[in-house]
């Protein structure tokens, strides 16, 4: 189980969060500013998956796949890695679970 996420801490580290709404239809991966809006708007992280997409040759891709829940609605939320997410991640003490690289 994570633990509960409390988003203010996050709100002046990176700007306009809660309005950047991400569909899986309309975007293939979304950013850490989507997922700190989900979370505002009340959904709750279930699981987070560690995936990396491997490319031609030596090029890969790190993606943290999150398991989000609401009501009774769940999603999966692709985030790309950069160093706010890794943060997040670090700072709210969220259990990785490492999956089989894919390639891409």
């Amino acid at each position: 189980m994570v633990k509960k996420t409390n988003v203010s801490n996050y709100h002046t580290q990176y700007s306009d969060l809660t309005s950047q709404h991400w569909h899986p239809n309309s975007e293939s991966f979304a950013g850490g500013d989507n997922l700190i809006t989900a979370l505002e708007k009340k959904w709750s992280i279930e699981k987070c998956a560690l995936v990396t997409h491997w490319y031609a040759g030596m090029r890969s891709v790190r993606i943290y796949e999150f398991t989000l829940n609401k009501d009774d609605r769940t999603v999966v939320m692709p985030v790309l890695d950069n160093p706010y997410v890794e943060r997040f991640i670090i700072e709210e003490g969220i259990d990785l679970i490492k999956e089989a690289d894919t390639m891409a």
